[in-house]
């Protein structure tokens, strides 16, 4: 488990030395831009947030290729067309990386291609199996449950108010992709199981299904955002970029400082990033990503989604504060699953779903 407390990213990171996939597809012309890359991003609010920093220079020209669903789904588009993917840069998160170190499809990335990485906690980095760093972070993100309390019709203190009649249709549940199912790691989590252990999870969501209390089932983040924003549903699981977004404009309530001995909530962290694919433009890659994690252009960036900047050198956004824990608050509210295995389930989780869970819903 890591934590993210200022003191320790920035001891953490004095350690560190030495197409077409079927997705949808945007374009931003440069002003004369020299070079031409090709990056996966996701949409709505990161989208708009990284056009807005790319934009701040003109070195590189970039096409867009959005993430439908979650990041996940691209991996199996990747593969069927290795070693052509059409792909330069690829964003993801811890769960993209172990897939992608599985396969070997990342360019190593070193300080030499990418200097503002000496400003990234080494625990941030993943490695292959041969000891090459492969991503290449630019957030840390926390995973919990909210809520719009304008909306909702009692405070919700525990995992089993979600089965209450009085919430009917007003969950938005993520399919298992989505988040890498951690929502159902911590339904598991609450009564007993983990993430290696998730039957108390299954039997749990098939109650909740057959309740009708999942108004609508997120098939990516955007559909969080608009399902609560429409008023459609009141109750999610997401990253805090989407509570952010809601927070906004709605009085939303985060349930990411509860004991979790009692009320089975908790908060999951993660980073997300960038991975540099083998065989394309990588070094018109690795100089974006150098200067999209510049410390003043990365903290640009998280402060419109309201993540925590991965560079201990960029500034912490205040929407982004509610999730910084300290160690202590680590320890007591915090749960950091084995990303290695969970990257694993992904095929068998939804396979499941389909089969046990959609069928109820």
């Amino acid at each position: 488990m890591f934590t993210i407390s200022r003191r320790n990213l920035l001891k953490s990171a004095a350690s560190v030395g030495a197409a077409g996939v079927g997705l949808s597809l945007a374009r931003i012309a440069g002003a004369r831009a020299a070079e031409t890359i090709t990056v996966v991003e996701w949409g709505g609010d990161y989208f708009e947030a990284m056009k807005t920093v790319v934009a701040k220079q003109s070195d590189i020209n970039v096409n867009w290729i959005l993430h439908t669903g979650g990041s996940a789904a691209i991996l199996p588009k990747i593969k069927a067309m290795w070693p052509n993917p059409g792909i330069d840069l690829l964003t993801g998160w811890d769960v993209s990386w172990q897939t992608v170190a599985r396969e070997g499809w990342a360019e190593p990335v070193t300080l030499e291609k990418v200097p503002n990485l000496a400003d990234v906690p080494e625990k941030l980095l993943v490695k292959d199996g041969a000891g090459n760093i492969i991503n290449i972070p630019r957030t840390v993100t926390g995973l919990s449950w909210f809520y719009r309390e304008d909306t909702t019709p009692f405070e919700i203190t525990k995992i089993d108010d979600l089965l209450d009649p009085r919430l009917k249709g007003k969950i938005c549940f993520p399919i298992p992709t989505l988040n890498q199912n951690v929502q159902m790691i911590s339904l598991a989590l609450s009564k007993g199981g983990d993430e290696k252990n998730m039957e108390p999870a299954w039997d749990f969501m098939k109650e909740l299904a057959r309740s009708g209390n999942i108004g609508r089932v997120a098939n990516a983040d955007i559909d969080v955002t608009n399902s609560l924003s429409s008023g459609e549903t009141s109750i999610s699981f997401n990253a805090n970029s989407t509570y952010t977004a809601l927070n906004r404009n709605f009085k939303m309530r985060l349930l990411n400082r509860m004991d979790p001995r009692t009320t089975g909530f908790r908060t999951f962290y993660l980073q997300e990033g960038w991975c540099v694919l083998k065989g394309g433009n990588t070094k018109s890659a690795f100089k974006l990503v150098n200067f999209l994690i510049s410390p003043d252009i990365t903290a640009e960036y998280n402060r419109l989604v309201g993540g925590l900047p991965a560079s201990v050198k960029a500034a912490i956004p205040d929407e982004a504060k509610p999730f910084v824990f300290n160690n202590e608050e680590m320890n007591k509210y915090a749960y950091v699953p084995d990303w290695s295995y969970v990257s694993e389930q992904s095929d068998s989780w939804m396979k499941r779903w389909e089969q046990e869970i959609q069928p109820l819903l």
